[in-house]
């Protein structure tokens, strides 16, 4: 088969779809890296796989290419010997490229990949790998030391922010800001920026309603029904657990607390109270959840030393606004506006100010929220910058008062209101979401 038929083969869900993630320039094929890609399942990475097995092809790269599914590998022996046959087969290639979907599947994988890039030429070639548990990913790449090459890293395809979708879609979009940029917005560039505000509003309302898994927002563009979509997305969430060997009764009621607190400081012993589990089991399912790229835990930050204070209260939030509807379609359960709109602005600034992000969605030591001891809140503070929520339709003096008391500056994130003349720069929430 020559590489005109397989393209077509390769991508061909992906070039019938409207919505169209742009995957390109994720990594460096020029070096010999060993790349580890995570994330939850149906997010794309093997769309990302596919789209530069295709580049590659179109570049002339035939033998030179391999990509490999391990759906049906049972065993890290048997990875090693498909290596090897393959490495025979391209015996004569200056370099390949290895691409090698799901490697957590197999256990101990990373006996296979050490061997071959210590005793073989393959130590010479590109390697990408996917996975969707942070845990098993993590354990075992950094079981590769010194093998991972000249380029290699970790990365990490999430749900796509807001920004993001607006770029697939061709929207507009005002200039990339950091926390720093905003709060020096001047009158000047509020006038620039309010010229985007009404295009961005209903961009917005579209993103609400799907989140940002490619899949669900071209079932959404498409009117097809999300049926389908919701049934694999809850055996994905049961077979992740299940699969680590935990049990299914606990991870619902685990799941149900955590979604009826949404935006909730919680304490893990007395969620283990009511729940009637001990602490340790509650943590222990929090933290696959998170480790799965399902659950954001959100810690409370230290202002003197800029790290979680790990010992406090934390807040749970879910990875993408359909699994909000996920969940209350299978637990029976009824969220509110105010808690999946909460959830939705929360996981963007968690995924467009991470820095942690391929240690899993429970480790994040960058972005947090803030309270007091009189127990005023922050939604997320980043690098000592705060950022409130107050999605209402007037900004009223007291609203500024916990920004301006205990940090001097930052930024409220508004329904409609923009205004940029203090020390606090109010933004409506649509116009914040495009500029980070």
């Amino acid at each position: 088969m020559d590489s005109k038929e397989i393209e077509p083969s390769l991508l061909e869900g992906y070039s019938n779809t409207v919505f169209k993630r742009d995957y390109s320039g994720r990594f460096d094929l020029d070096g010999n890296g060993v790349f580890v890609i995570r994330g939850p399942r149906q997010i794309g990475k093997s769309t990302l796989i596919k789209t530069t097995i295709t580049s590659l092809l179109a570049k002339g790269h035939h033998r030179s290419v391999l990509y490999l599914p391990l759906d049906t590998v049972s065993s890290f022996s048997q990875l090693r010997q498909l290596l090897l046959q393959y490495l025979q087969f391209s015996e004569t290639e200056r370099k390949r490229f290895l691409f090698i979907d799901e490697i957590s599947l197999v256990d101990e994988w990373q006996r296979a990949i050490k061997e071959v890039r210590d005793n073989t030429k393959l130590r010479n070639d590109v390697f990408v790998l996917t996975g969707s548990s942070a845990w098993d990913l993590k354990r075992s790449s950094e079981r590769l030391p010194g093998r991972r090459g000249t380029t290699g890293s970790d990365l990490v395809l999430l749900p796509m922010t807001f920004r993001e979708y607006l770029e697939a879609k061709g929207v507009p979009t005002p200039a990339r800001s950091d926390l720093k940029e905003i709060i020096r917005i001047n009158q000047q560039d509020a006038l620039e920026l309010s010229l985007f505000m009404e295009r961005l509003s209903v961009e917005w309302t579209m993103y609400e309603r799907s989140g940002g898994i490619p899949s669900v927002i071209e079932g959404y563009l498409t009117g097809q029904g999300l049926k389908e979509k919701m049934e694999t997305f809850w055996d994905i969430i049961i077979g992740d657990i299940e699969r680590l060997g935990l049990s299914r009764s606990k991870l619902l009621h685990v799941l149900t607390y955590v979604a009826r607190r949404i935006s909730s400081r919680i304490s893990w012993n007395s969620a283990a109270g009511e729940l009637e589990i001990d602490t340790k089991t509650f943590q222990k399912y929090t933290e696959a959840l998170g480790l799965n790229y399902l659950v954001i835990t959100l810690k409370a930050m230290d202002i003197n030393t800029g790290f979680p204070a790990e010992k406090k209260q934390k807040k749970l939030y879910f990875s993408d606004r359909f699994l909000l509807e996920v969940l209350q379609e299978k637990l029976g359960i009824s969220l509110g506006h105010e808690a999946i709109l909460e959830n939705l602005f929360v996981a963007n600034c968690c995924y467009a100010f991470g820095r942690t992000l391929t240690n899993g969605l429970d480790s994040l030591t960058d972005v947090g929220y803030w309270y007091s001891k009189e127990k005023k809140e922050i939604d997320i503070l980043v690098d000592s910058i705060p950022i409130e929520l107050k999605y209402q339709n007037t900004i009223q003096r007291s609203d500024l008062s916990s920004i301006l008391k205990h940090f001097g500056c930052g930024v409220i994130v508004s329904r409609n209101t923009l205004n940029v003349q203090g020390p606090v720069k109010i933004l409506p929430l649509p116009l914040f979401m495009a500029m980070i």
